[in-house]
């Protein structure tokens, strides 16, 4: 076990023997960060429940499409439907 600045660290299977324990040391306001052959793979942090819903607004401005222009003398139909028949 050693500490990361002030974030203790610890072996994925340190954190596996003593999970209880290092669990309550999280619900107590500490963080941990879990190694894997030394290199942080995962951070474990207390659960912060908010308050705070999401909200959907509208849109900021207008929104248009572009116009597209193809003059062809078959019908887009008989395309899609060449297309599909292929599939």
């Amino acid at each position: 076990m050693t500490y990361y600045g002030l974030v203790k660290t610890l072996k994925i299977s340190e954190f596996k023997k003593h999970i209880s324990e290092e669990l309550r040391r999280v619900r107590n306001g500490d963080r941990i960060v879990i190694l894997d052959r030394d290199k942080p793979v995962a951070e474990v942090i207390p659960y912060e429940h908010s308050s705070k819903r999401l909200a959907v607004r509208p849109p900021r401005g207008p929104r248009t499409l572009p116009t597209v222009n193809i003059k062809t003398n078959v019908d887009p139909l008989d395309y899609l439907l060449e297309d599909r028949g292929r599939r």
